[in-house]
């Protein structure tokens, strides 16, 4: 399955005094991207809590390679994929005009609402696959 695009431009707040992007908002934007890769497949966060099951992240993996500056605007190119009957891992490369400035892997679980692992959704998995 091909990589899903998703832009984000680096905001003032998420720089230091050099104008480089923070490593702590790669979190939230990667969890952006995330969740627009669950869109684009038509999948909400908002029905699969609904329905029962939570996907809390339980690891974060980034390689920073070259720094996001001010206003540049970042390519996330992520995919998905089924780890086991519980997990997900959605890789993602985050680029700007091209270069390659990091790679990162974010870990999902399904769990029940009282926290304890359950199996992925059917309906949710067969888009993992």
């Amino acid at each position: 399955m091909a990589a899903q695009i998703h832009r984000i431009r680096v905001r003032y707040a998420e720089t230091d005094q050099m104008a480089v992007a923070h490593h702590g908002a790669y979190v939230a934007w990667l969890e952006e991207a995330r969740i627009a890769w669950m869109r684009s497949h038509g999948l909400s966060y908002r029905d699969i809590e609904a329905g029962g099951t939570l996907m809390p992240v339980t690891e974060v993996r980034i390689e920073y390679r070259r720094p996001a500056r001010f206003d540049d605007v970042l390519e996330f190119a992520t995919t998905a994929a089924a780890t086991g009957p519980s997990r997900v891992v959605f890789s993602t490369v985050i680029s700007r005009g091209g270069e390659q400035l990091a790679s990162a892997a974010v870990t999902i679980a399904a769990v029940g609402k009282d926290g304890r692992p359950v199996r992925i959704p059917d309906e949710v998995k067969t888009l993992f696959a």
